[in-house]
């Protein structure tokens, strides 16, 4: 047992049992846990940085749950990941998809001013502007319009 003064705390109080739980329960096979469960425990996954994990529920998620609007989020996540472990053209590829397959996901304009970023780092810097661009007519009142107009004047797209 850990102590705090007079206060004891047992050791299996700090853990995170709920996720873990949700975790034993998807690793065990148990396939009972409803979508947003499974959503839930893949963004878990990738909050604790466990991004391996992260990247299969995802994958997972979306091969299972094409129809469900948490795809597009799913999608968003996973291209996240791929953006920080610096694999640009996958992360690029997520992007794109999640954005066409999932045009009213509330994570659509994210993934694609996420798909210009991606675009840069590849290298694409046409097809980055013609994204970015595709943004500002898009989402004119979006809260990454300000981003989005920057990086066009910073990339001098026409």
């Amino acid at each position: 047992e850990n102590t705090l003064g007079i206060l004891k705390i047992p050791s299996e109080d700090l853990s995170d049992s709920d996720n873990e739980n949700k975790q034993n329960k998807l690793e065990s096979g148990i396939n009972n846990l409803t979508p947003d469960e499974e959503f839930q425990l893949a963004f878990d996954l990738l909050r604790s940085q466990k991004f391996d994990q992260a990247k299969e529920a995802l994958n997972n998620f979306i091969t299972k749950h094409t129809g469900n609007d948490l795809s597009g989020s799913a999608h968003y996540w996973l291209g996240e990941i791929y953006l920080l472990q610096k694999d640009y053209r996958e992360a690029a590829l997520v992007f794109a998809e999640g954005y066409q397959k999932y045009p009213s996901s509330v994570k659509t304009p994210d993934n694609l001013y996420k798909l210009s970023e991606a675009l840069l780092k590849i290298n694409k810097k046409e097809e980055a502007c013609n994204t970015l661009t595709k943004f500002k007519k898009e989402r004119k009142n979006h809260r990454l319009i300000n981003k989005a107009n920057n990086k066009i004047n910073e990339l001098e797209c026409t």
